[in-house]
């Protein structure tokens, strides 16, 4: 008979052949997956993991358990659930302490905790808002749509394309001075919460920036951001697994609802607590990299990768989200772990080509947080990310934010209030908010990105196009990406458009080039002239078009 961990390696196994052989994996690899928790096992614990090295903290990462954060590099913060949980960190040797006795009990002392903060100031906190406590979900859409109803000319309403798995709307808020007069050419920064359904502090901080953008508009720095910049925020990635952690079914749920791969979920099943294990991590469900290090073929592992290259409604409501628009900026925010990440993800990655840009910029973000600014494969190798992706795809700069050392969603007070505006002792620079307009104003600078201008009949519509193969870990999976965004040319005939360079990544890594087909459309969508334009980083094209 064999063993858990003899039928784990077993699977693995079956799994890096599937992988090798591009085969599809299917729910059919989960019986070697997490243990359930049994009466015996004792509460819910964190344990604080010694890995001095990145070899120690990849070897953590590989276990295939829960894992929380980092409280700095050299440890690893890992729930435990079970014995078995246990057993697999000790015969791995490594050694522990226990830095939550009982996660359960310590919720309920948060949710007391933040009743008593929030009872002490009728008045409302020092964020943008005011608000005092976590949001519920419907507490997002209200905030958002008043917000939009608030400044119009400021702000509107996006509805990402794809509904949740349980049927919810996935909906975003468009900030920047004429919001309306979408196809303006201006540079898209966007800033992203919730891929991971229990990070709760990653959807109330950017939902703070968006009510200070507005409240703070007239202001020289923010009113320069919304005149040269479209800021998108979309808090809530993962609505479905939000809803569990935050609705109180299973405070810890981390990925989506897809209880079986292809499959939409019954009514309720996500927030059972037979499936609480079940899901698809949506930040490994992105395409570069798919199925690589530090992402796991099993569905009830907590880095779970997939059926399939965005598999998951919540993947690809963003890969639309970003082909569509020239985002010169994403910020992908996380908790914990006091962290600006950037590219390269995986130990064995060559360092990018804007690798000195990344690293200033990101140094600078660091600094205002109290956070480190590393190369994601620093704290463990991942792949499948949200800035694997976007990055490779488009050379638009790409970060993850791990934001506090606390928890995934501290007291209320610790976590979001304090570090927003920073300025106190363990946050001495401008907090979150000034990380935030930091890459804003980054965002709106020509030189990180890239320009075409030129002339063209007023009225008629400008596009640039081009597609690519991107490859998962396994190359033979490889699949088609294309990127397309228009501007419609505005009444004195002459346009600028801020984009990302024509140019991907990897292909300047080889020393090639890559061209955007600029075409001129008429209403009813005739091409009506096409031009190849390459343009570097930093550099201008001309292109004047008569159509």
């Amino acid at each position: 008979m064999t063993t858990k961990l003899q039928r784990r390696k077993i699977a693995l196994v079956a799994a890096g052949a599937a992988l090798a052989l591009g085969l599809p994996l299917t729910s059919g690899f989960s019986a070697a997956g997490a243990p359930t928790p049994s009466p015996t096992d004792g509460p819910t614990q964190i344990l604080r993991v010694d890995t001095p090295t990145k070899a120690a903290r990849n070897k953590v990462a590989a276990l295939g358990l829960d894992i929380a954060g980092t409280v700095g590099i050299e440890s690893i913060d890992v729930i435990v659930e079970t014995a078995a949980d246990r057993t697999t960190l000790t015969r791995a040797g490594f050694s522990s302490r226990v830095v939550v006795q009982d996660v359960d009990a310590a919720e309920r002392d948060r949710v007391k905790a933040d009743k008593a903060y929030a009872a002490a100031r009728p008045g409302g906190s020092t964020l943008p808002s005011g608000r005092t406590a976590y949001r519920t979900l419907a507490d997002y859409g209200t905030e958002m749509a008043a917000l939009a109803a608030s400044y119009p000319t400021q702000a509107r309403i996006l509805t990402l394309n794809h509904q949740s798995l349980e049927g919810r709307s996935v909906e975003g808020i468009e900030i920047s001075n004429g919001v309306t007069a979408t196809d303006d050419g201006k540079p898209t920064y966007l800033l992203l919460g919730v891929h991971h359904a229990r990070e709760w502090p990653s959807a109330e901080l950017v939902t703070e920036f968006a009510y200070d953008l507005l409240q703070n508009a007239a202001t020289p720095r923010i009113q320069s951001i919304l005149d040269n910049v479209r800021v998108v925020i979309v808090p809530v990635v993962n609505p479905d697994g939000f809803q569990v952690s935050r609705g109180g079914a299973y405070e810890l749920k981390r990925k989506n609802c897809r209880i079986a791969d292809g499959q939409i979920p019954a009514a309720g099943a996500c927030a059972l607590r037979a499936n609480k294990a079940l899901g698809v991590d949506p930040n490994r469900n992105y395409g570069a990299l798919w199925a690589g290090p530090g992402a796991s073929p099993f569905t009830t592992d907590e880095t779970y990768f997939g059926a399939g290259p965005f598999s998951e409604p919540e993947t690809q409501n963003v890969r639309e989200l970003i082909s569509s628009r020239q985002v010169v900026t994403m910020i992908s925010n996380h908790t914990y772990s006091a962290l600006v990440l950037r590219q390269p993800g995986w130990l064995g990655a060559a360092v990018t080509p804007d690798d000195a840009l990344m690293t200033s910029l990101g140094d600078q973000m660091a600094a205002q947080m109290g956070y480190q600014s590393i190369y994601g494969y620093e704290l463990y190798s991942t792949s499948g990310t949200t800035d694997d992706w976007s990055y490779s795809a488009t050379a638009g700069l790409g970060f993850t934010f791990e934001h506090g050392t606390q928890g995934f969603h501290p007291q209320f007070s610790t976590g979001v209030v304090a570090p927003y505006r920073g300025g106190t002792k363990k946050v001495p620079g401008g907090g979150v908010r000034e990380a935030f307009l930091i890459a804003a104003e980054s965002s709106a600078n020509a030189a990180r990105h890239s320009t075409i201008q030129g002339t063209a009949p007023a009225g008629v519509t400008l596009r640039i196009r081009k597609s690519f193969e991107t490859e998962p870990w396994n190359w033979r999976l490889h699949f088609t990406d294309t990127l397309d965004s228009t501007l419609v040319v505005p009444a004195s005939g002459s346009w600028t458009w801020h984009v990302n360079p024509s140019t991907r990544p990897a292909v300047v890594g080889a020393g090639g080039t890559e061209f955007w087909t600029l075409t001129c459309e008429n209403p009813a969508g005739t091409v009506l002239e096409m031009h190849p334009v390459t343009v570097a980083r930093g550099a201008v094209a001309t292109e004047n078009l008569t159509c």
